[in-house]
């Protein structure tokens, strides 16, 4: 069963899918807040503007070395890299928070492998500890090995990464398998903990066994079964509740635990 509340360490990063503030601090849609469960405090942790990233950041994660994936929700040219929304950058800081400076280089080319239609937006990353993504899609989506909705996972095993992007496909997490069949059910957001406990935000207003919500909070799946077959023990409860922490009224797009 999965912890329903946040560890008292936890540290949980946030995008938001429009302009905002939380705990007094103001936030671009690019930008990535931290919102820090022990004292209750927000802070600014990647200001995009700084860096030549005026687009939304619709997925992110980090990387163990502290350097950062991104990928934006349109196509755009950052820091003189033209990239489709499909496409997942590597940010490699030399500063971070409200004076964020560092480089961009391409991490993960989409249309090498599959991701070409407008519906294959990559909107949700998590990288494991072997290298492989889980990465969710804005719309449906059609890859070699795997076919799916806006609701799913895919695991992507790479061969390759930057910008010769190569490797395979499967299905990880099929969403309508556990009830996660509604638009507002995209899934916006992933993060995976050391128990393979799967923690999930959405587009909108979601209902699961066990726990209901928004898209302002997160909630977490203990999985029984993987793949085309999925199947998940929810809550009790949500595992953070936006609203009660100081982002209300907003839709979190991407996120991840740390």
């Amino acid at each position: 069963t999965p912890t329903p509340n946040p560890g008292g360490n936890d540290i949980i990063y946030v995008s938001s899918t429009t302009n905002g503030s939380a705990g007094g601090v103001s936030f671009a849609d690019e930008d990535i807040l931290s919102y820090d469960t022990g004292s209750g405090t927000w802070a600014m942790v990647f200001d995009g503007s700084d860096v030549g990233m005026t687009v939304d950041a619709d997925a992110f994660a980090f990387l163990p070395d502290g350097s950062l994936l991104i990928s934006p929700n349109v196509a755009a040219t950052i820091a003189g890299i033209s990239t489709d929304d499909s496409d997942i950058l590597l940010f490699t800081p030399t500063s971070l928070g409200s004076n964020t400076a560092g480089s961009f280089s391409m991490y993960f080319d989409g249309s090498d492998v599959d991701l070409t239609t407008s519906g294959e937006d990559v909107d949700a990353v998590y990288v494991q500890a072997n290298g492989s993504l889980i990465v969710s899609t804005s719309g449906s989506f059609s890859v070699s090995g795997a076919s799916g909705r806006d609701e799913d996972l895919l695991l992507f095993t790479p061969t390759g990464l930057g910008a010769n992007t190569s490797g395979t496909w499967s299905l990880y997490f099929d969403g309508s398998d556990v009830g996660l069949t509604d638009s507002s059910e995209d899934v916006y957001g992933v993060w995976v903990d050391a128990n393979g406990d799967i923690y999930l935000t959405t587009a909108g207003a979601f209902a699961v066994t066990g726990v209901s919500g928004d898209g302002a909070d997160i909630f977490v799946c203990a999985p029984g079964s993987l793949g085309s077959n999925t199947s998940c023990v929810f809550g009790p409860g949500l595992y953070w509740d936006g609203s009660a922490n100081g982002y209300s009224g907003e839709i979190i797009d991407a996120m991840t635990i740390r």
